[in-house]
């Protein structure tokens, strides 16, 4: 099977160059993270590379405008899933869109801990979004909630598109282009890793990383940190 499901963060924005909460502020790229992802594609993308865009069956996107800028740039060719070409087929997926950072969005994290200090907060700077979520935004079960059926639905895909081709070599790959937090959460919920665990797992702008499956059983799903190009 070797199904291989790639996360890449968007470039960078003027608030991500800032380390400032961006949820559902619609940013666009900044000149630097259009270049980013230039180089991204670059250096991740194309026949002999790690990313084959011949080999991906689905872009899923989240619907800000700085992840649909860096879906096209990575993959020119990528098309709605509607459509008939031999490019990557886009589908832009709501559930891919950033934390909810609530109360906290548009703040850097120090700005957080003011916030909360001026509420009162005894110990103010104790704030782990994985275990503690946001005030007035989602909190770690909200995401993983929403990440979790996500998850589902990719593996039932796969295993439906294994069974209608038992002789197709294997399944298409998947891209996923969104957000640091929630693609960080998305790979800790595919691990059956829990968010409160508070494990940090970070992801650049323009970064990209790697989900799949030990044994190529779906029923093990596995991050991968160290993947090669295909063959």
């Amino acid at each position: 099977m070797s199904v291989r499901v790639f996360l890449i963060r968007h470039g960078e924005t003027e608030w991500s160059a800032a380390q400032k909460h961006t949820g559902s502020t619609d940013l666009p790229l900044t000149e630097k993270g259009e270049n980013e992802i230039k180089k991204a594609r670059a250096s991740f993308v194309g026949t002999v590379k790690l990313i084959d865009p011949a080999s991906i069956r689905r872009v899923y996107c989240s619907p800000r405008t700085r992840a649909l800028q860096t879906a096209e740039i990575l993959f020119p060719n990528i098309t709605s899933k509607s459509q008939q070409s031999n490019g990557p087929k886009l589908e832009v997926a709501p559930c891919l869109q950033e934390w909810d950072y609530g109360d906290y969005e548009g703040l850097t994290r120090d700005q957080v801990f003011q916030a909360r200090s001026d509420q009162g907060v005894e110990n103010y700077r104790d704030w782990n979004i994985w275990r503690d979520g946001c005030a007035g935004g989602e909190s770690p079960v909200d995401v993983s909630l929403r990440l979790g059926n996500f998850i589902s639905r990719l593996k039932n895909e796969i295993e439906k598109e294994i069974k209608e081709n038992p002789n197709q070599n294997r399944p298409g790959d998947i891209v996923c282009v969104a957000h640091g937090h929630i693609l960080s959460s998305l790979a800790m919920v595919w691990a059956k890793i829990p968010l409160g665990n508070g494990v940090r797992l970070l992801l650049e702008t323009a970064g990209v990383a790697t989900l799949g499956f030990e044994h190529d059983d779906v029923n093990e799903p596995a991050i991968f940190i160290g993947v090669r190009p295909r063959s």
